[in-house]
């Protein structure tokens, strides 16, 4: 094991420790806010970039969770509504895949089905997203500081 990785493990499991003991006392979303970080990481951009595209992505994937949700209420028929609703709005998000602030679909999905696995609870989904969007842009900025700081001398960039 090198031991820069180590460094970025132990300073991102801080971290994210952290997050886990102290989201519930703010009212936020252990998981759901793991699931933004893990889109941060998954988007391959760093810093900003990496933050607003994800923030970005979650967001209309929560919006085309509501559209879902919305669409198979109008059409009814149980299982078969929900079954046209989910078929015609994830055309949708496979077709945003071509917008370029939008084409990380992944995050898209993060958000969409993140809303489903909190019941739709959105005052409790959105902000979790966010600041766990937050969260995997600092993971990824103190990590590289940190191991700047007191690694190896080869300076780890983005």
């Amino acid at each position: 094991m090198k031991k820069n990785s180590l460094i970025a493990a132990l300073f991102i499991g801080l971290l994210c420790g952290a997050w886990a003991g102290l989201a519930p006392l703010v009212n936020l979303s252990i998981w759901a806010g793991f699931a933004s970080c893990t889109a941060y990481f998954a988007s391959g951009k760093h810093k900003l970039p990496g933050l607003g595209i994800t923030v970005l992505t979650n967001l209309v994937g929560v919006g085309t969770a509501w559209a879902m949700i919305q669409l198979s209420g109008l059409i009814g028929m149980a299982e078969l509504g929900v079954g046209i609703s989910v078929g015609a709005v994830v055309v949708l998000i496979v077709l945003m895949g071509d917008v370029p602030y939008l084409s990380f679909v992944p995050g898209i999905f993060v958000g969409c089905y993140s809303t489903f696995a909190i019941n739709a609870d959105y005052k409790l989904l959105i902000p979790s997203l966010v600041v766990g969007a937050i969260l995997g842009m600092l993971c990824d900025w103190g990590a590289e500081i940190t191991v700047n700081a007191i690694g190896d001398k080869e300076p780890v960039t983005n």
